[in-house]
């Protein structure tokens, strides 16, 4: 009985000792006197960068393997800051198991952007690589710098733009030269064909009232118009092209599609549509913040069309405002160009820094940002 009493014992204390060692973890010790970082052996560059060749091969980063004194998979973190800032505040650009990371040339432009330096000016930021074991970033150790020196472009994308010009409309045949006139207010761009434009507002009709449609304020050529019932541009046909009308006097929609050369003008009522006494932007992207409003120009030929012009934004999000005042709002989720709803609780329109002209139409709530500069 005792020989049982000791083997039963002895046996459960086994079902312990095997217990204990299974629940308990490995323990890894780091000896530090046999590590190193990883070393990076690409050299410092000045690279071009060009909006045309954003889509080819930019730059590769390259780097050795960390060494550590034990067996176990190492993760790498490319930090980038802006030069001789001591990565105060890095930026994190990826992680990867590889040796290598590359990037096309827009990719280094929208990295430098977010970085904040400036389009079109030269400037350096460096990369470094920042080794570290297992999923957790433990026993990070940083590798060499080394600094890229570039002139980022302006990610704003250009394109092309109409603008009223004639008797029927609020300037005039004032094509913008003269100070103190009404702008040459912009139609509206389909946010998702750059061939396509809009327009909800007011214009004279019958007797000799007539309008067109230019390309740039300021300068006449090149001018839009009418050719034998199509739309025309004065490029295309060597000379300035026939004047466009309305029949009479009233609120028209006017859409044109430069790529199929086609226009329309559709009476548009009017009636019953809200007036207001003030509209304006707010947002982080705004002046004055998600605060207060920054007002529009109400135009005195048309009291539903605003503008405001030469406003400086920046990165963020902004809507138009009535009164001042919520829940009055509109909004829209794209960018640059789009027709914003005050349904509901509308989205946030998107904005990238710049300076702008903005047009605003309260009928139909269509808006439009003209970069300038």
């Amino acid at each position: 009985m005792k020989k049982i009493s000791i083997l039963m014992f002895a046996f459960i204390a086994l079902l312990c000792f095997n217990a204990c060692v299974e629940d308990e973890e490995p323990t890894f010790v780091i000896q530090q006197e046999q590590t190193e970082g990883p070393l990076i052996v690409t050299a410092n560059s000045t690279l071009a960068l060009s909006k045309e060749n954003a889509d080819l091969p930019g730059f590769t980063l390259v780097w050795e393997d960390a060494g550590y004194n034990v067996n176990t998979p190492i993760s790498y973190a490319i930090q980038a800051a802006v030069a001789g800032t001591d990565f105060a505040t890095p930026l994190e650009v990826a992680t990867t198991t590889d040796r290598f990371y590359s990037w096309t040339i827009g990719e280094l432009n929208g990295l430098a952007l977010l970085l904040e330096l400036n389009p079109d000016a030269e400037a350096s930021f460096e990369l470094r690589v920042v080794s570290s074991l297992g999923t957790n970033g433990g026993s990070s150790i940083n590798s060499n710098v080394i600094s890229l020196t570039v002139t980022p472009y302006s990610t704003v994308i250009v394109r092309k733009n109409l603008f009223l010009v004639g008797s029927a409309t609020a300037p005039g045949w004032n094509n913008g030269s003269e100070p103190g006139q009404h702008p040459n207010t912009a139609l509206v761009r389909d946010p998702n064909n750059d061939n396509l434009f809009k327009f909800t507002g007011w214009f004279l009709g019958g007797g000799d009232n007539a309008f067109k449609l230019l390309e740039t304020p300021g300068f006449w050529q090149p001018q839009w118009g009418d050719d034998s019932g199509a739309i025309a541009s004065s490029e295309v046909l060597g000379g300035d092209p026939g004047v466009l009308s309305v029949a009479a006097d009233g609120y028209y929609e006017i859409t044109v599609d430069i790529e199929n050369l086609t226009y329309e003008t559709a009476a548009f009522d009017a009636t019953g549509a809200a007036s207001y006494a003030t509209i304006g932007i707010i947002g982080d992207s705004t002046p004055d913040g998600w605060d207060s409003d920054t007002d529009m120009i109400q135009s005195p030929f048309n009291e539903h069309l605003w503008y405001i012009l030469d406003v400086g934004l920046v990165d963020g999000e902004m809507k138009f405002r009535h009164s001042n005042d919520w829940p009055g709002n509109w909004g829209a989720d794209t960018a640059v160009s789009g027709q914003a709803t005050t349904d509901g609780n509308p989205p946030n329109i998107p904005v990238t820094a710049g300076t702008y002209d903005i047009w605003f139409s309260d009928l139909d709530g269509r808006y439009i940002f003209i970069p300038k500069g």
